[in-house]
């Protein structure tokens, strides 16, 4: 039975690494891209990233405690160890089920969060348009959408200057550039004249990794002649962003879901290996730490 309790102690080391990695994945995702809860105006994301940090910490704490017993030899303390091993296994399946679950609401409610955030925050709460801003730069996007994807009731108002979208064109890019006509970011500019308002932020606009700098922030944000100023002339604008943040940041927190939906089913396949090895080591230990050995019948004289 030796070669079962090498195997135990493999399969907690394993899982401490594989621990303290997830731990190190939900750090980064909560400090570096928890923008994205902001601009979807949804904790889901958040509490996915906290999800696999909790799902790291309690693994390496389960097979910490999985050494201990082990070192200890113990059968009432292996048995609870592996009433912690079925434990595991019934969190890591419910975290892959809440994740699926996740899945499907982000895509259910994405757009119209997206939307609000933008229409209600940017420009008036600073850690939405700060978040917007991160998102857009880093995803090389702009608003929400490059089209209309559904239609919404925030777009039967006019803008803040009072106008309405002037054609098809106009109307067909309401979650596109012309969005930001509807935010605080262009209200604020009202006192100006309208060729030297800034129609979107210079996050919109194309950045030049050899320059290390926007190529024409001044063109992408005014151009009478195609977006986002003009939308019937047709006139490409080569410095600004057309792809939509709604495309580009929903495959993002998709794969944040598909990595929880594989740690929950795949850690969860392998705990159910942790348990067989932790039955067979119960089988050869007793409550005194001993190995069972079968006495010697005695011999009368």
């Amino acid at each position: 039975m030796n070669c079962f309790r090498i195997l135990l102690y493999l399969f907690n080391i394993l899982f401490i690494i594989l621990g303290i990695i997830l731990v190190a994945i939900g750090i980064w995702t909560a400090v570096e891209k928890i923008y994205v809860s902001h601009v979807i105006g949804d904790n889901l994301f958040a509490a996915a990233s906290y999800l696999i940090i909790a799902v790291g910490i309690f693994l390496i704490l389960i097979c910490i405690v999985g050494i201990l017993v082990l070192w200890k030899d113990k059968r009432k303390w292996l048995i609870t160890y592996l009433c912690l091993l079925i434990l595991s296994f019934v969190i890591l399946i419910t975290a892959a089920v809440l994740a699926i679950v996740f899945k499907g609401e982000v895509e259910s409610v994405m757009v119209n969060n997206m939307r609000r955030s933008m229409i209600n925050g940017y420009g008036k709460d600073r850690d939405i348009t700060s978040a917007w801003d991160q998102l857009q730069s880093q995803l090389h996007c702009c608003a929400v959408s490059e089209t209309v994807l559904s239609p919404s009731p925030l777009f039967n108002f006019p803008y803040v200057d009072g106008s309405s979208p002037q054609n098809l064109d106009e109307r067909a890019k309401q979650d596109s550039w012309a969005i930001y006509k509807r935010t605080e970011f262009y209200k604020n500019q009202l006192m100006v004249g309208e060729n030297e308002r800034k129609y979107v932020p210079p996050s919109c606009c194309v950045y030049d990794d050899k320059l290390r700098g926007y190529k024409n922030v001044k063109t992408c944000q005014y151009f009478s002649l195609g977006p986002p100023v003009n939308y019937a002339a047709g006139h490409q604008n080569e410095n600004l962003h057309y792809t939509g943040c709604y495309e580009k940041g929903k495959q993002f927190v998709l794969e944040q879901s598909d990595i929880l939906v594989a740690i929950g089913f795949v850690f969860a396949f392998l705990m159910v290996a942790g348990m067989v090895l932790t039955f067979f080591v119960i089988r050869s230990a007793t409550d005194d730490g001993s190995k069972h050995r079968r006495r010697p019948n005695s011999v009368v004289v």
